[in-house]
């Protein structure tokens, strides 16, 4: 700006006028990256957050800036808000597997578990972060929204893990107790109760066990058992314990004693019969067969009496009830592994011939996602994950 001669007089000197210098936007940006990140390392998480919305403004492909907002928002419970800086982040960064774990917090807070359970599976699979913490919350996260769903034999294992992890405390033993006996939280046994205790206790015995004491576990049950021998489903419970020591014929005992208590007690009687299978498979029979009676239209009791059939010589008989099997699990090599067996010693050689087929077939597929090889079949081990899947509500009592 030049200063102008007033008429008339005498001419002055034109000059410029000194103007104060604009900020780039990379100056403003970088200003207010650094004054975010220091309100959020003095935990000033309202300041933090306004910078940092203000940063991405300027520059909204700020990857470590939508994390920075998404994690102050979720510290303040802001978790709509910091989902959707998380899902923002994951537009950018869709391998990004600590957002994914965090949108899943997030949701979870919000009340929206199927949301929450993919998006926690999902960032695990894709991996985190090397960050203790994290991991052992996502961990506990997903033992809940698991039990939330009622797949209590999934729910067990991320419980486990935390103990194994060295984890005791109430929380994590409620739930893992809650998981064994298969009850979601929304109908836990009330506080106070005997029912509430029973839980608790059988919980801390199942990670003292994941943390190598099975001697202390075992001391637990016993104690137990001594007090409430007829409450619902610690026989059972106990049962399912001692089969994880390879204590078969204590195991056998319990579910038993809880048969004695209960006779429709569906679970103890495809465990009996499971275990049977190839052992005793004529004793294992007449269990099946009580099971299917109970549940008809549940499939896997089915499937077990079917393998007991076929391995007490009555191919033909075993074959109505492995189609049923092959219905429900359709993509189950064990199931068409035993029938293909069904189907040779019936001389059904086209049937046989193509049943194998399907078994090789998904037996590859398996082993190259899990890393191992299927040799034939394993009631045991598809049990209560099946029972589960195929009707949650119908095992427990």
């Amino acid at each position: 700006m030049c200063s102008l001669a007033i008429a008339g007089a005498e001419p002055v000197l034109c000059f410029q006028v000194p103007q104060k210098p604009e900020r780039t936007a990379a100056d403003s940006f970088d200003k207010l990256a650094a004054k975010a990140a220091e309100a959020s390392e003095k935990n000033q998480l309202a300041d933090a957050a306004a910078l940092y919305r203000k940063a991405l403004v300027l520059r909204p492909k700020w990857t470590d800036g939508w994390w920075s907002l998404g994690t102050v928002l979720y510290d303040q419970n802001n978790y709509g808000e910091a989902a959707r800086a998380f899902q923002r982040l994951l537009s950018l960064m869709p391998g990004n597997g600590t957002a994914r774990v965090m949108l899943g917090l997030c949701e979870f807070q919000l009340g929206k578990d199927a949301q929450a359970l993919k998006h926690i599976q999902e960032g695990d699979a894709l991996g985190v972060i090397n960050d203790a913490q994290l991991r052992q919350v996502a961990l506990y996260h997903e033992g809940i929204l698991l039990l939330r769903a009622r797949q209590y034999g999934a729910a067990a294992r991320p419980l486990r893990a935390l103990c194994e992890a060295g984890l005791h405390n109430g929380e994590l033993v409620q739930a893992f107790g809650l998981a064994v006996f298969g009850l979601t939280p929304k109908v836990a046994p009330p506080e106070g109760t005997p029912g509430a205790q029973i839980v608790l206790r059988a919980g801390g015995a199942e990670c003292s066990a994941a943390q190598k004491h099975a001697d202390e576990a075992r001391a637990e049950y016993e104690a137990l058992l001594a007090e409430y021998p007829d409450y619902a489903n610690l026989h059972y419970v106990y049962g399912r314990f001692l089969l994880e020591l390879h204590e078969t014929d204590a195991a056998v005992q319990q579910f038993k004693a809880e048969l004695q208590r209960n006779p429709r007690h569906l679970n103890s009687l495809l465990e009996i019969a499971a275990v049977r299978y190839r052992s005793d498979s004529d004793d294992g029979v007449k269990y099946a067969q009580q099971a299917v009676a109970l549940a008809p239209k549940l499939p896997f009791p089915h499937y077990l009496l079917g393998l007991l059939l076929l391995d007490t010589g009555k191919a033909a008989e075993s074959l109505p009830e492995l189609e049923i099997a092959r219905k429900a699990f359709p993509s189950e090599p064990s199931v068409y592994f035993a029938l293909g067996n069904a189907y040779a010693k019936t001389g059904h050689k086209a049937e046989a011939a193509e049943a194998r087929a399907v078994f090789m077939r998904l037996n590859a597929k398996k082993s190259r996602e899990a890393g191992d090889t299927f040799y034939g079949e394993r009631p045991s081990g598809l049990t209560q994950d099946k029972l589960e899947a195929a009707s949650p509500d119908q095992h427990r009592e």
